[in-house]
């Protein structure tokens, strides 16, 4: 791809200081002799001719799917290529630009492209090919005839940004048997299978010599069949650009491993119906994984995209990380199972896991009533976009989580969409945006156990039930034109006990507001409400304030005018609450998840772009 086209948001000078860090070569015309040139056909201007540096020359041949290749000599970056067409003035001409590790296996960058009616070279750019020793242009003729007639053929690039090493399934299986630190597998174009996993087992890389597996050309090396990875007793190892297409085996398990990095890989796996996690982390001593810049998608059999699960007693997975990727089209909903991230289970909710899920995109997460169900202890929740997907973010087994900073989006249509549940002690769930929500936005519930205030009174057997809340704090989080607001105790026996509901804004044009389903002693402070029903409890103005709070659309989103009374009319104490849901610094707090100023917005909801194996 040419640097022209690259999308980056930064000033020139900027981007000029920056270029030698982030490891960009120039591209330049690749040198190609004549005898390097082949093709499928000719008619006597031969292939050669596209390679001379006359434009009085040319190859030509007739008929769909007949090509010209380009033999570069050597694994290199392709980043695009310039074609010259015999009367391109007078006619279009349509083909495909291919590239191949091996001359055999060909990936297609550019599908049926098409020429502009001009003389001379024209470019045709696509996305960077890390490594690719052969280029070819399939043809399609023209909008005279059906000749494939080209003039001059330059293509450009650098260095290659990774060799393969690996070309077979079975050289993929010695060389994982063999790996040491500092090892790097690159994987060529093509398909790996086997009638069970790959393994790499005991393992170790180091944090300056990690093992690295990865594909040469992102998404173009493909797990598939009944073939999966699994890393068992390792460490210090990096999993990069792969495809998942397998069946009947979770994509890749992580088991008693620490320091695994699962980066910019697809998981598209084919599903035959039955229960499957695509991704497992488990074991004693699994712990600072973490995973990133993935694409998940389509998943529709039972069991969860990524579950984190530890030893299933006495040991939870700890300090991963999840970040960067994008979560989609996940459904259709069952009623319990197919959660789009699962952090811990019943049997260690009582552990910590101490997991970050942070700045990943989830859109269409509808196949569980929880797209993001928290069953462990002192984990954030944090950055994350939501879009129009089914269930709710839910603290459902576990204590101490903080859950801040996300917006959760729906239109206002698709039922089922919901924000935010609470079960266990001492949540802290702040600097929420919520918008469009068709299922309970902000929900604290009831319990249908009591574990005590400090979750201490309970047998195995309480471990998969709703705990009563305890201590939980809401604050400052921001509802707008959604069914419902901030529900209290909705379910179950036991009502929530020292709760803290302070300086929520909510604007809805129906429902009840802040309903209290169940009595309880929650302290209620600073909070605006506007339109539908305020409250359905007797509530104080210094508790509830039903007052327009002045908004305005920025960005599509509903934040503070100049003039709005949230300003400065935050009361309480929570210092954990420095910042807004943009990442401005709070000076006298607002009431909301927005705080007026003029500072630069470090937070916003994220797109597609920005996350998953492309994203900057």
């Amino acid at each position: 791809m040419r640097m022209a086209h690259r999308k980056l948001v930064m000033s020139s000078s900027l981007l000029l200081a920056l270029a030698p860090s982030l490891g960009w070569a120039a591209d330049d015309r690749l040198s190609i002799p004549g005898a390097s040139v082949t093709a499928s056909a000719d008619d006597g201007n031969l292939p050669a001719n596209t390679v001379d540096g006359d434009l009085n020359t040319r190859w030509s041949a007739q008929g769909d799917g007949q090509w010209i290749q380009f033999d570069l000599g050597a694994h290199k970056k392709v980043a695009y290529v310039k074609i010259a067409f015999l009367n391109g003035a007078t006619r279009t001409f349509t083909f495909d630009i291919q590239t191949s590790t091996d001359g055999i296996t060909f990936s297609t960058e550019r599908s049926k492209a098409t020429s502009s009616l001009t003389s001379g070279l024209q470019t045709f750019d696509f996305a960077d090919v890390g490594s690719a020793r052969y280029v070819r242009l399939v043809g399609y003729g023209n909008t005279s005839n059906a000749w494939n007639s080209y003039q001059e053929v330059e293509i450009y690039g650098s260095a290659a940004e990774a060799v393969p090493n690996v070309f077979t399934s079975a050289q993929l299986t010695t060389a994982l048997a063999n790996a040491t630190a500092g090892t790097t597998l690159i994987l060529a174009d093509g398909t790996y299978t086997n009638n069970g996993a790959f393994i790499l087992k005991g393992k170790n890389g180091t944090a300056a010599s990690p093992i690295t597996i990865k594909a040469a050309n992102r998404g173009k090396a493909i797990i598939s069949g009944g073939a999966s990875i699994q890393v068992v007793g390792s460490s210090h190892v990096i999993i990069e650009g792969l495809k998942f297409t397998n069946t009947g085996n979770s994509a890749v398990v992580l088991e008693g491993s620490n320091n695994i990095r699962l980066t910019r890989n697809t998981f598209a796996l084919i599903e035959n119906g039955t229960k499957l996690k695509w991704l497992l982390l488990k074991g004693n001593g699994s712990n600072h994984n973490r995973i990133d810049h993935n694409d998940f998608g389509g998943k529709s059999d039972p069991d969860p995209v990524i579950a984190m699960d530890g030893n299933y007693s006495t040991q939870m997975t700890q300090y991963d990380v999840i970040e960067y990727n994008y979560f989609h089209d996940i459904g259709p909903r069952l009623s319990n199972g197919l959660e789009t991230i699962r952090l811990g289970l019943s049997d260690v909710s009582q552990l910590d896991g101490h997991a970050t899920v942070q700045y990943n995109l989830f859109e269409n997460c509808d196949g569980d009533p929880e797209f993001i169900s928290i069953k462990s202890g002192h984990n954030t929740v944090r950055y994350n976009t939501v879009i129009t997907s089914q269930g709710q973010l839910t603290a459902r087994h576990g204590n101490n989580n903080s859950i801040y900073g996300n917006f959760i989006l729906g239109d206002g249509n698709k039922s089922g969409v919901g924000g935010i549940r609470l079960y266990g002690t001492d949540h802290k769930v702040y600097n929420n945006y919520l918008e469009k929500l068709t299922d309970d936005a902000l929900l604290i519930d009831g319990g249908d156990f009591d574990g005590g205030p400090t979750s201490s009174n309970y047998t195995e057997d309480d471990l998969a039930k709703h705990w009563r809340v305890y201590r939980s704090e809401v604050v400052n989080n921001t509802i707008i034109d959604s069914t419902t607001g901030i529900l209290i105790g909705r379910k179950y026996t036991y009502a929530p006990v020292d709760v803290k509901v302070a300086n929520n804004l909510i604007r809805n044009t129906t429902g009840t507001l802040y309903n209290e389903y169940k009595t309880s002693n929650t302290l209620f402070q600073g909070n605006i409400g506007y339109g539908g029903t305020l409250t359905n409890k007797s509530r104080t103005s210094s508790e509830i304030r039903n007052v327009n709070p002045s908004l305005t659309t920025v960005d599509g989103l509903q934040k503070l005018t100049s003039t709005s009374p949230a300003i400065n009319a935050a009361v309480g104490t929570y210092a954990y609450v420095a910042e807004d849901m943009d990442g401005q610094i709070r000076s006298i707090n607002d009431v909301g998840g927005d705080e007026y100023s003029t500072a630069s917005i470090a937070n916003r909801p994220l797109s597609s772009a920005d996350v998953g194996p492309n994203a900057p």
